[in-house]
């Protein structure tokens, strides 16, 4: 059987790092079918198949496109496929053949507002149509549905009646892309010159709420000496927090790195005093995952699919209160048998979720909707 894979979002840090997941382990889960991989320019030039059985065509299309509406379904319609996996809810609405879609999150449907968008009102209203129509057809028309956690399989259900037994709960991993801790170079020179610090990884996107992870830094200052660094990078909202900073005055306890390379980002979990996650909603979320792994104590937000991926292992606050989040950072930090018991959850929690898992069960699927 031909099985297709859009990969176009190979980049991008969530989806981007689905994406990479499966390409890098499937071959060890199906070795009957063939795959074709759908790439953009860089990725179809650079990457190195790992089967004889696997192909690559070139697809240099941008997501969210009246192109991908329109040209992409005859790109992958001249492959003749069996099944289409599209990794993210986007997909091409003339596309008539079988696809399976993974769903990691119900985000939009709770940030309806323009403030979550540098586009113009008019045009995000009908973004925000074009956004319901597409999810509503990839639901009703896929074979199955994947989505990250139970959390969002029960959103699903609930905004888009979707038959239960038609979603299946792939959890992601925390396994680091380079889980090498370097003690030399510019990154840890950095690192050293920052300690100690609290850490938060991922976009600045309205609902990742890091404007409340900042005010409540503001006020864990008057109880300690510590700084908030901000790992990450997009186009539209870092700048803009960036301006929220230099407006609150708090470039003397808040520090935006950047991106990261994969080789040095274990070692600024390593040497955080905590990862803190002041999330308002999320699919799965990998960072603290990630941070439990090389040894980080975390510190999340009180919401249920943070409940039911880390369990025990994390320490919660009200994510609507700077106040409650100072408070439990200060806390967490203040006792030395917490954080050990943190660092101990946070390593057994950790090798609960792999890679290899979800590829297998996504494997399933597909064998599933053939």
């Amino acid at each position: 059987m031909r099985i297709g894979i859009d990969a176009r979002l190979w980049n991008e840090t969530g989806v981007g790092r689905y994406i990479r997941s499966l390409f890098y382990y499937l071959s060890e889960y199906d070795i009957e079918n063939e795959y074709i991989w759908f790439l953009g320019k860089k990725e179809f030039n650079t990457l190195e198949l790992p089967s004889k059985k696997w192909k690559k065509v070139e697809s240099n299309i941008h997501w969210h496109t009246f192109a991908e509406q329109l040209i992409l379904p005859w790109i992958f319609y001249r492959e003749k496929l069996d099944l289409l996996h599209f990794p993210y809810f986007s997909f091409p609405i003339l596309y008539p053949k079988s696809f399976v879609i993974t769903i990691h999150d119900l985000i939009f449907d709770h940030h309806k507002t323009g403030k979550a968008s540098t586009l113009p009102r008019w045009f995000y209203f009908i973004k925000k149509i074009g956004y319901h129509v597409v999810l509503w057809m990839s639901v009703k028309r896929s074979r199955n549905i994947l989505t990250l956690s139970q959390d969002s399989k029960l959103e699903i259900i609930n905004h888009y009646h979707a038959d239960p037994d038609k979603i299946t709960v792939t959890y992601e991993s925390g396994k680091l892309e380079d889980s090498r801790i370097d003690f030399s170079g510019k990154e840890f020179e950095q690192m050293k010159k920052l300690q100690p610090y609290i850490l938060y990884v991922g976009n600045a996107h309205p609902h990742k709420n890091v404007e409340m992870l900042i005010s409540a830094t503001k006020k864990l200052k008057q109880k300690r000496n510590i700084r908030l660094v901000l790992v990450g990078n997009d186009q539209f909202f870092y700048p803009k927090l960036i301006d929220f900073i230099a407006s609150k005055n708090a470039q003397s306890y808040v520090s935006v790195i950047g991106s990261v390379p994969n080789e040095a980002i274990a070692a600024w979990y390593h040497f955080a005093e905590a990862l803190v996650t002041a999330s308002k909603m999320e699919g799965f979320g990998i960072p603290p995952l990630e941070a439990m792994s090389v040894g980080c104590p975390v510190i999340v937000s009180n919401i249920p699919v943070f409940h039911e991926v880390y369990g025990d292992a994390a320490v919660f606050f009200d994510h609507t209160d700077s106040i409650d989040i100072a408070q439990k950072i200060d806390t967490t930090l203040s006792s030395k048998i917490l954080l050990k018991t943190l660092i101990e959850k946070g390593y057994k929690k950790s090798k609960e979720y792999s890679w290899e898992k979800t590829v297998e069960e996504t494997a399933a699927v597909y064998k599933k909707s053939l």
